[in-house]
């Protein structure tokens, strides 16, 4: 009986100790990730602007010209237009009613627009 008590408190004690020891390890680690995201604090350039979105994970979108997103946008439901179809002041009411549709951005529908009128 005496046998079975000893061997109780023996792995008794071997689980605690195993069991602080990933604490203390847990510890470690979540202290390291703290420190380090402390040691860059943040600057002016990493808060998100208006033409920056606070969701894009990977840094902001590489800039397209507005033929690139004409050409991308625009082409996936109509058969190409050419931009001397309208005048400029057609043009911008028109990439105005499609921009929802489209789901353009304002920064985009603009680059359309400049694409669209310098053409015209």
């Amino acid at each position: 009986m005496l046998n079975k008590t000893k061997t109780k408190t023996k792995t008794k004690t071997k689980f605690l100790v195993v069991l602080a020891f990933g604490g203390v390890l847990a510890g470690m680690v979540l202290y390291g990730c703290n420190s380090a995201q402390n040691a860059n604090p943040p600057t002016t350039q990493s808060v998100a602007s208006a033409d920056q979105p606070s969701f894009a994970l990977f840094g902001p979108p590489p800039k397209k010209s507005g033929v690139q997103l004409w050409s991308e946008n625009c082409t996936r439901c109509h058969n190409g237009r050419p931009p001397e179809e309208f005048s400029a002041a057609q043009w911008e009411v028109i990439v105005h009613h499609m921009r929802l549709r489209a789901n353009l951005t304002g920064p985009e529908a603009r680059e359309i627009v400049k694409f669209l009128q310098a053409s015209s």
